[in-house]
């Protein structure tokens, strides 16, 4: 029982006691004056007719007609005359009540009332005694109807007090329910803060629970500045701060391995020829500065795309990753004049060549193949000279215009939402004992008996805007085959659920009528979207977990400050992007990261599980750096 329940029942109990102790204080106090009058009424009534009785001589036939008229008024219960020897020369007595009050009530509230006496007399001689009683019919009639007046009364006050009282309880109780939500969120892994209230009791409870819940976030954000400091100095190059080659390269891996809508998209290389003779012309500081501003430059690039990432490659040499880019002329001139601008800003010369070479990559393409593309194209744009881009792509497809490709995807993704063309495929997450944690369920597209792949429409789908329509698709095919017995399920969320405002409500709903298939449903949003959309995030979470479902965030690792943001979430795990797992038994410096990543994540109650694993070597590294489970090429099913 409730401490709300039980104060309740104790107001209620205290009210039924001080009504009930006033209403029979005045239930006794109502009976005691009737019995006071009626007794003083009999008196003065014998008194009154011993008088006339004596003044008409006391005829023993006029005494009888005087009785008897006077019992059949209907008034009197009892009246009779005793000789002065006491023998009753005249009795009439009323056996019959006619009272309105019920028999309980009678008998449990009885009337003590003294009859009225008086003596008739004839001369000097007394001829006998007068006994007279009032009816008590008439009392009990009185009694009752003042007893149902008073108790309506009470009845009615005590109702009033209760909604008094009700209100005051809530009032007081309200800091109560503040620390229950608080309490309940922190056992979600949402350590949030509330307004300390003015009951001290509370507000003692709420001020450590707040100290608890700061702490935490502290710690958080202490650890994820920490782990950008330690990530900045290990893979991220020192004068322009862009991404080292390694590293990069690696991005670049992950996402040609990937299955979602980073699968495809454009890289671009822009070299800086005469580099080595602008250092010596211009010494290395003034160049150190310039090269300052083309990674400020294409830092501001990438900060407005997710996951996109540039690099200095070599000294000279900067890369750009697009995912999602579909025109690499287009991106390739925004890294060119980038570059070109921080150049030209700072008066080194007016005549640098910066030949440029870019390239569209698609899922299953292999970073050997993509390299020798861009080279060719470098070399063939260094052959130009000047400031020329020089374009490569694998097919000639797809150099047709992105107006005519767009146009295709449309009717291929108008056909397949209209014909419910899309299917799921399923990656098992396995923990450490070889347990299924969950599938992972990426999306697929029959299209002229092909089955092809997230990675190769998913772009088309973003582009065209009809993510949010992919997204209820695949919840609703999740949802089905749970309902089938599929084991749990984890899908991927475009940032279009996040930011269209329909999206939750229609959520809600869907995962109402699934109840069971939504407790083994999970539901991921990439590390880019949700601290972008973080705001927007957090009730699409709540949202979601109210329904028993699972949340999570993909792709971590790539804005590991922000990771102090996550403590009133109430995330179930994270996924540590395949670029900082990719050949993590020979990485000491990502070793160390995603230790630190791993403890953060412990400390708030998350599972963090790593994404891409490759072979038997990365997973028991992983193992022993504190991942909890896994998902990739290498992760097999028990038998």
């Amino acid at each position: 029982m409730s401490l709300r329940t039980k104060l309740w029942l104790a107001i209620i109990a205290l009210l039924l006691a001080v009504f009930s102790g006033s209403f029979l204080v005045s239930m006794l106090s109502a009976k005691s004056y009737l019995e006071q009058q009626i007794s003083m009424k009999n008196a003065d009534n014998a008194a009154a007719l011993a008088l006339s009785l004596t003044q008409q001589g006391a005829d023993e036939v006029l005494l009888e007609l005087t009785l008897s008229a006077q019992f059949d008024t209907g008034f009197y219960e009892l009246i009779e005359l005793l000789s002065p020897e006491g023998e009753v020369l005249i009795r009439r007595h009323d056996t019959q009540s006619a009272s309105e009050a019920p028999a309980w009530f009678v008998n449990a509230f009885p009337l003590n009332i003294d009859d009225g006496a008086a003596v008739i007399q004839s001369g000097w001689s007394q001829v006998g005694t007068l006994n007279l009683r009032s009816h008590s019919r008439f009392a009990y009639d009185q009694l009752w109807q003042s007893t149902q007046i008073l108790a309506l009364i009470f009845v009615l006050f005590m109702l009033v007090s209760c909604l008094i009282g009700g209100r005051i309880l809530q009032h007081i109780l309200k800091p109560l329910d503040d620390v229950v939500d608080q309490a309940q969120a922190i056992g979600e892994r949402r350590f949030i803060r509330i307004p300390e209230p003015k009951t001290l009791e509370f507000k003692q409870v709420v001020s450590a629970m707040n100290d608890l819940s700061g702490r935490i976030k502290g710690v958080l954000e202490q650890e994820a500045e920490r782990l950008q400091k330690y990530q900045q100095a290990a893979n991220f190059d020192k004068v322009t701060g862009l991404s080292n080659r390694e590293p990069f390269l690696k991005e670049v891996a992950a996402a040609l391995e990937s299955d979602d809508v980073n699968a495809t998209g454009s890289v671009s290389l822009v070299r800086i020829r005469q580099l080595a003779e602008l250092n010596q012309q211009w010494g290395r500081a003034t160049m150190d500065s310039v090269l300052q501003d083309i990674g400020a430059a294409l830092q501001d690039i990438v900060a407005g795309h997710s996951r996109w990432s540039a690099s200095r490659l070599n000294g000279s040499d900067f890369a750009l990753l697009a995912p999602r880019a579909i025109d690499p002329q287009e991106t390739a001139e925004l890294a060119l004049n980038a570059i070109g601008q921080s150049l030209d800003g700072r008066d080194v010369g007016t005549e640098i060549e910066l030949p440029t070479a870019c390239t569209i990559y698609a899922h299953g393409d292999t970073i050997s193949t993509l390299l020798t593309r861009l080279d060719n194209a470098l070399q063939k744009s260094e052959e130009q000279g000047g400031r020329t881009i020089s374009v490569t792509v694998e097919s000639d497809s797809q150099l047709r215009p992105v107006r005519q490709q767009l146009e295709d995807w449309r009717a291929i993704l108008e056909q397949a939402f209209a014909q419910k063309s899309f299917s799921l495929d399923f990656y098992p997450v396995l923990g450490l004992q070889g347990q299924l944690i969950h599938n992972e369920a990426p999306v697929r597209l029959l299209q002229n008996g092909e089955r092809l792949s997230a990675g190769v429409f998913l772009p088309w789908v973003n582009r065209l805007e009809v993510s949010l329509e992919l997204d209820k698709t695949l919840i609703q095919l999740a949802l089905d085959a749970l309902n089938n017995g599929s084991e749990p399920i984890a899908a991927n969320l475009s940032v279009a659920a996040v930011v269209e405002p329909g999206f939750l409500p229609w959520l809600e709903e869907t995962l109402a009528g699934s109840p069971e298939a939504a407790r083994k449903l999970c539901l991921e949003l990439p590390e880019a979207m949700a601290f972008r959309h973080l705001e927007r995030f957090k009730p699409l979470c709540h949202g979601a977990k109210a329904h028993g479902v699972q949340m999570g965030i993909e792709h971590v690792g790539h804005q590991l400050a922000e990771l102090g943001k996550l403590s009133d979430i109430g995330l179930d795990y994270l996924k540590i992007d395949a670029s900082f797992v990719r050949d993590i038994n020979d990485n000491a410096a990502n070793q160390t990261l995603l230790r630190t990543l791993c403890t953060v994540g412990h400390s708030i109650g998350v599972s963090v599980y790593a994404e891409g694993v490759r072979n038997e070597a990365e997973w028991k590294i992983l193992q022993e750096l504190g991942a909890d489970g896994a998902t990739g090429p290498g992760m097999r099913t028990p038998g």
